[in-house]
C-alpha cells in the first residue's frame, strides 16, 4: 500500500486551479519572491506553467506530465518549478503570454509553458506540451533535457536569448506618446469596414474553426447597426442577429441548462469546448438584450426581440441556479470535464434517452437534437445541437410543429433531471471583481429591461457585496472567495464594477451606486494613470512590476481594462458633470485610438469607447417621480430600444439630481409640469420634451438620425 504523497506547498493557496495541482509529486510553487530566490540561490532556471481551472488542455498536461514520477523528479531536481491561475494573476499571464508570442511569432494559450532566468526573464516557451512525442512535438520531458542541456552547456546562449527576448518585450510594450496623437472622426466607420469581411454569413462569428463568440465586436456592431455608420447599419445587424441565432441553436449553448460554452470546435457552433466561463456569459446576456433594443429601434418584429430576450433570460436562470454565491456575488467558470472525460456530463447517447423518454418521444427528440445511435460527438455520444428548423423536423416526421415543441418541452426537464445525477464538473468557486462587474450589470440591465425589479435587486445587492466586503480604503481586491477579499484589483476590475454601479445607478437612481462608481473610477485616477503619458495602465503605481507594467489596451475573451476604463470614465462624467473624467478619457482615447480603428476583433472595447468620445451620447432625462406611473412609463420605453452611447437620469427637480449626486446642469431649465416629461439631447441638438411613451421612442429614433 503506497502512502499518500505529501502536498506541495499549493496546498496553502486559494485559487482551486492551484489546489488542483497541490497533490502533484512536482514541487511547484506559488509567484512569488521566494521561488525566484530558491532559483537563484540554487542556481536553477525556473518553470513556470500557467493555467486556470476549467481548462481542459491544462488537465491533460497534469494528467500526462506533472502526475507522472519520473517527469516530477527531473522538474524537481533541475527546475524551480512555479504555478499561476491566470484568474488570479492576469498581470503575470499578460507578460508571459506576450513573451510566447514573440519566441512562436503566433498566438499562445493555456497550458502556457514558459522558462525563466531566476531574474524572471523568459528564454524560452510554448503552450501544450505533450506526455510522449506526437502531434509533430516533442515529448514535455524532452524538452526539459534541452533545456537543462542548454542551461548547464550554454548558458551565454541562454542569456543572451533572454536579453534579446526581454529587449523585444520592451519594444513592443513601450509607453505611447501623445505628442503627435490624432483621433479620426470616422474611427467606427474604418473599423466595420475592417471587420464585417470577416464575418461567416452562413454560420454568423468570425471565420472558421475555432470559433469563440468575440462579444465586443458585436457590441461594436450593435452602434454601427443602431446609427447606420457609413451605410453599414442592416450588414451589422445582420451580422449579430445571425451570429446570436446560430449560436442559440448549436451545441455550444446548454439546451437543457441553459448558458455559453466557452467556444467551439468547429465553423458550424456544433461542437463545443464544454467549460462554461462567467464572462462569456455575462456579455452575451448584455448583447441579447441590446440586440433585442435594436430590433424595437428598427421597428421588428415582437417574435424575434421575445426570441432574443429568451436568451438573455435563460442566461440569468442558468447564473443564478449554478453559478451565484450566497451573498450574491457570481462565481468564475465550470470545467469542460468529468469522470475524466470532456464533455461527459453533457452529451448523450439514444439509449439513455429513450431510458427517461420512451420511444415515441425520444425519437421525436432525438431527430430534433440531431442525437443518434453513431453520435455526433465521441464514444457513440452526441451533443444537442438544432441544426434543421424545427418545421423541417417537424414535416419529416409526419407531425405539426406543436407537435414536436410539446414532445420536446416534456423530455427537456426529464433530461435535466437525469444530466443532475451525473458526477457534476468542477466549479471553479473564485469570485473575480472584473467578471463580476460584467455580470452584475448585465443583470441590471435585464433586469430595468424587462421591469423586473427581482433581476435589479440581485445585481445590486452583488454589488453592494463587493463594496461591503472587497473594497477597502479606497482599495479594491481582485477576488473573493469563502468570504475572503484578497489580491490587488487591476484595471479591469475597477471599470468592469465602475460599469455595473452606473448600471445599477441607471436601473435603481440609487445615490449609492453612482457614489461607488465614482470612488472606483477616482482609484483609476490616483492609480492606474501614467502621469507622463495620459496612458491606462493595468496595474496599480504601487504594485508589483512583473517586467514591465502593462499597458495592453486589448480585448481577449473579455474586454480589456482600457475599453472598460474608458466607457466607466465617459459614462460617469456624463451623469456627474466631472470635468476630470472626460478629461482624462479624452487623453487615453488619443492615444489609442488609431490603433482601435485598424484592430477592431482586437480591441471592440476600445473603439466602442472611441466612437462615444467623438460622436457624443445621447442623453436622456426624464423629470418626474420615479416612482409615478408617468414616470415608469417613460423610463421603460427608453430602456425598450438600444440607444447606443445613453445617459439616462431620472430626478424631480435640480435639487432632487444634486442629492443623487447627478450634474444639476442636467435639471435645470427643465421641469415636469403637468406630468412627468422625457428630454432626449444628442451634442447641442435637443428634441422637444414628450410624456407620451411613444412618442419618446419616436424621439430616440429621430436623436440616431433613424427619424
Amino acid at each position: 500500500m503506497t502512502s499518500p504523497r505529501k502536498p506541495n506547498a499549493l496546498a496553502h493557496e486559494r485559487s482551486p486551479y492551484l489546489l488542483q495541482h497541490a497533490q502533484n509529486p512536482v514541487a511547484w510553487e506559488p509567484w512569488g519572491d521566494a521561488a525566484f530566490a530558491r532559483a537563484a540561490a540554487e542556481d536553477k532556471p525556473v518553470f513556470l506553467s500557467i493555467g486556470y481551472s476549467a481548462c481542459h488542455w491544462c488537465h491533460v498536461m497534469e494528467r500526462e506530465s506533472f502526475e507522472d514520477e519520473a517527469t516530477a523528479a527531473v522538474l524537481n531536481e533541475r527546475f524551480v518549478s512555479i504555478k499561476v491561475d491566470r484568474e488570479e494573476r492576469p498581470d503575470v499571464d499578460q507578460v508571459y503570454q506576450l513573451a510566447h508570442q514573440v519566441v512562436a511569432q503566433r498566438g499562445g494559450g493555456w497550458p502556457l509553458s514558459m522558462f525563466l532566468t531566476p531574474d524572471r526573464r523568459p528564454f524560452y516557451g510554448g503552450t501544450y506540451f505533450p506526455g510522449e512525442r506526437r502531434y509533430g512535438m516533442p515529448s514535455f520531458r524532452e524538452v526539459l533535457t534541452a533545456i537543462d542541456d542548454a542551461w548547464t552547456g550554454r548558458r551565454d546562449e541562454v542569456f543572451a536569448q533572454a536579453d534579446e527576448l526581454t529587449a523585444a518585450l520592451a519594444r513592443v510594450t513601450r509607453p505611447a506618446s501623445d505628442a503627435a496623437a490624432t483621433v479620426p472622426d470616422d474611427a467606427l466607420a474604418l473599423g466595420l469596414a475592417r471587420a464585417l469581411p470577416r464575418v461567416d454569413a452562413r454560420n454568423g462569428g468570425f471565420g472558421g474553426a475555432p470559433k469563440f463568440p468575440n462579444t465586443m465586436t458585436h457590441d461594436v456592431f450593435l452602434v454601427g447597426a443602431a446609427l447606420d455608420v457609413a451605410g453599414h447599419g442592416a450588414r451589422c445587424a445582420d451580422a449579430t442577429l445571425l451570429t446570436l441565432q446560430r449560436m442559440r441553436g448549436g451545441g455550444i449553448w446548454d439546451h437543457l441548462g441553459g448558458g455559453f460554452a466557452r467556444y467551439s470546435t468547429d465553423a458550424e457552433w456544433k461542437v463545443p469546448h464544454f467549460e462554461k466561463m462567467l464572462y462569456d456569459n455575462a456579455q452575451l446576456l448584455r448583447l441579447a438584450v441590446d440586440a433585442a433594443g435594436l430590433v424595437r429601434l428598427r421597428g421588428g418584429e415582437d417574435a424575434r426581440r421575445a426570441s432574443l430576450l429568451s436568451i438573455a433570460t435563460d442566461i440569468r436562470a442558468y447564473l443564478e441556479r449554478e453559478m451565484c454565491a450566497p451573498d450574491g456575488t457570481f462565481y468564475s467558470a465550470q470545467d469542460a470535464d468529468s469522470e475524466g472525460e470532456e464533455g461527459r456530463f453533457f452529451v448523450w447517447t439514444t439509449a439513455e434517452i429513450e431510458s427517461v423518454a420512451g420511444p415515441a418521444d425520444a425519437e421525436i427528440f432525438c431527430a430534433v437534437y440531431d442525437v443518434s445511435t453513431e453520435g455526433n460527438f465521441e464514444h457513440g455520444r452526441s451533443v444537442l445541437w438544432t441544426p434543421r428548423p424545427l418545421e423541417k423536423v417537424a414535416a419529416a416526421l409526419g407531425h405539426s410543429v406543436a407537435e414536436v415543441t410539446e414532445v420536446v418541452e416534456r423530455v427537456r426537464p426529464k433530461l435535466l433531471a437525469l444530466r443532475e445525477t451525473r458526477p457534476r464538473p468542477m466549479r471553479d468557486d473564485k469570485c473575480l471583481a472584473s467578471w463580476n462587474g460584467l455580470a452584475l450589470g448585465a443583470l441590471a440591465h435585464l433586469g430595468a429591461t424587462l421591469g423586473e425589479p427581482d433581476a435589479v435587486a440581485a445585481a445590486r445587492d452583488g454589488l453592494f457585496a463587493w463594496r461591503d466586503y472587497a473594497l477597502a480604503d479606497g482599495a479594491l481586491a481582485h477576488a473573493m472567495k469563502d468570504g475572503v477579499a484578497y489580491g490587488s484589483a487591476y484595471l479591469d476590475d475597477h471599470g468592469a464594477l465602475a460599469n455595473a454601479a452606473l448600471d445599477v445607478f441607471e436601473a435603481t437612481f440609487d445615490p449609492a451606486a453612482l457614489t461607488l462608481a465614482r470612488k472606483l473610477l477616482d482609484a483609476v485616477l490616483d492609480r492606474f494613470v501614467d502621469p507622463a503619458t495620459g496612458d491606462l495602465c493595468f496595474s496599480p503605481a504601487d504594485a508589483e512590476v512583473v517586467l514591465y507594467r502593462s499597458r495592453d489596451a486589448s480585448d481577449h475573451a473579455y474586454p480589456g481594462g482600457v475599453g472598460l476604463a474608458l466607457e466607466a470614465l465617459l459614462r460617469a462624467a456624463a451623469l456627474t458633470g466631472e470635468r476630470r473624467y472626460r478629461d482624462a478619457a479624452d487623453r487615453a482615447v488619443a492615444l489609442h485610438a488609431g490603433a482601435a480603428k485598424d484592430n477592431p476583433l482586437g480591441m471592440g472595447s476600445v473603439l466602442r469607447a472611441v466612437d462615444r468620445a467623438t460622436r457624443g451620447g445621447v442623453e436622456v432625462v426624464v423629470v418626474g417621480d420615479p416612482a409615478a406611473d408617468d414616470t415608469r412609463a417613460l423610463l421603460a420605453a427608453v430602456r425598450s430600444v438600444f440607444v447606443p452611447h445613453r445617459t439616462l437620469a431620472c430626478a424631480r427637480d435640480e435639487a432632487d439630481a444634486t442629492a443623487l449626486g447627478l450634474d444639476p446642469e442636467l435639471l435645470r431649465g427643465r421641469a415636469a409640469g403637468g406630468g412627468a416629461r422625457a428630454y432626449v439631447c444628442r451634442g447641442t441638438t435637443c428634441e422637444a420634451p414628450v410624456g407620451d411613451a411613444d412618442a419618446l421612442i419616436e424621439s430616440l429614433r429621430r436623436a440616431l438620425g433613424r427619424g
